[in-house]
Order: C-alpha cells, then structure tokens, then sequence
C-alpha cells in the first residue's frame, strides 16, 4: 500500500461509541506503526543529524548540543508520563492487564537501574560525552527541541486519550532510533559498548518484553491505543487523527534533531559547501 493510501485509510473517520473488532483494531494499529516506521525513516534517521552521524561525519560539539536538551526532555518527559497515569486511571483500572504494564512502564523510567531511574543514565551518559550535569539539568532549551515536549504536554492535557496514546506510538521507533545512535558512537566515535548504556538500555526497554511478561513500551503504547479502538472511545478534536497526532510527533522528533544541527553551525557549513 502507498504512503498516500495508508493515509487516506487513518484519515477515515472513527465512529464514536462503535467497538471495533479485535482483528479490526489490530490492523488500524498496525497499519498506524507502519505509517510511523516510514515517517521516522524518511525524516529522522535520513536526516541531516542522524545522516552525518553514521558516517562519522557529526561533530561531538552538535552531538553535546543535542544531549543538553535531550537530557532536559527525558527529565520532563517522564514527568508527562506519571501525569498520564494519574489522569488516566480510570481508564486502566477497568484494564488490569495494562494497569500492571503502565505501573511497570513508570517505575522502569524512575527505578532502573535505581533511582532515580533513566535519569541517572541520561547524567552519565551526558558526563561521557563530555557534558557537566549543571549544563544538562539548567539547559534552556531551544525552540525546536522544546516543541515536541510542549505537544506531549498539550496532548494530555487538552487532547483525548486516543490523541494521546496514538502519538506514543513513535516510541517504538525510538528503540530503533537509540539502536543506530549507540551504534554510531562505538563505531564512528571509539566509545565502547559499555559508554553507550543509554541506547542499549531504551532500546530494550522500547522494544523488548521484561521480565516476569511485562511488555516493551512500544508493545504497551500499541496495546492501549487498540484497546481504546475496542471500546470505541475514539473522541478526537476537529482537526485530529491517529495519523495526524503520530506524524507530528515524529516530526516533531525531525525538528529536535534538525535544531540541535542548525545550532551547531552544521546547516550553515553544509549550505556554503
């Protein structure tokens, strides 16, 4: 199928209250994650930032810059997450079966490897590649970086669920994103497999099952998003799609790279070249 058709598939609209089918419900997802991979390929891991960075063409000072503010994000970000749980409760308390996944999915990003969580590998990572934590934690963001965290934030807070769990979907990506990032730095840039933990440790965390049958958060985001499809609680803003709000999310990803590449001075070498 086409880009545009696939397109035009998500852009039909739900109807409030209609319970799709598993078997139907599942294919919308799947056909979101497909929409998704495509989007990320083309405008994330074939840009500019991640481009020059498999070829070990990126300078460490862009890939500082991009850390500061990524640091800043996940900081946030997590924040977002927690929010969501309270906010949504209601919701997962009629799921137990995803109840236990979201609690396992918060903890995993505020207790492992121990508190205070992912957090304490984004420092350490940071302090790798060269950065203090005071220049990580005070980072003023720059706009494009702070776009993405703002439409998380909106989406939550004024969005519906189905807004707000359809845009997660992209987070499986992220686990193939942190995969080629880890790898560009061990083979590019000489750290060791053991100076990348961030990356190794969200692509497992994004991509794989944990233990005890806990499932990968780009798994769960697809499980919460399907169930909702399930129980027709598909309200969306005048405007809004699955497609629409998982599109911007990817390319909002696009920008934080993109800005983090202007700022370095990288774009202006690249357009005098």
């Amino acid at each position: 199928m086409s880009m545009e058709a696939l397109k035009g598939l998500l852009s039909a609209p739900l109807e409030l209250g209609r319970k799709l089918p598993s078997e139907e419900a599942r294919r919308y997802v799947d056909e979101l994650n497909r929409l998704s991979l495509e989007s990320f390929q083309e405008k994330v891991l074939k840009g500019p930032f991640m481009a020059e960075l498999s070829a070990g063409e990126l300078p460490l000072e862009a890939v500082r810059l991009f850390w500061k503010n990524w640091a800043y994000f996940v900081f946030e970000v997590n924040n977002i997450l927690a929010m969501a749980y309270q906010r949504h409760i209601g919701f997962f308390k009629r799921h137990p079966d995803l109840l236990a996944s979201f609690s396992a999915k918060i903890a995993d990003e505020y207790m492992h490897p121990e508190p205070p969580g992912h957090i304490k590998i984004v420092l350490g990572q940071g302090r790798i590649l060269g950065l203090s934590d005071e220049e990580m934690i005070a980072c003023p963001m720059l706009p494009e970086c702070r776009a993405l965290l703002e439409w998380r934030r909106g989406l939550l807070y004024e969005g519906t669920m189905l807004e707000y769990w359809s845009s997660l979907l992209n987070e499986e990506n992220i686990g193939h994103w942190a995969r080629e990032f880890g790898k560009a730095l061990v083979e590019k840039y000489g750290l060791s497999w053991g100076q990348v933990r961030y990356f190794k440790t969200h692509e497992e965390a994004d991509l794989e099952t944990h233990a005890g049958g806990i499932l990968g958060h780009g798994e769960f985001n697809r499980a919460v998003t399907q169930r909702l499809l399930e129980e027709g609680r598909v309200e969306l803003r005048p405007g809004f799609t699955p497609a629409y709000c998982l599109e911007t999310g990817v390319a909002y990803l696009a920008l934080f790279l993109d800005g983090a590449y202007r700022y370095s001075g990288k774009e202006q070498e690249r357009n005098a070249s």
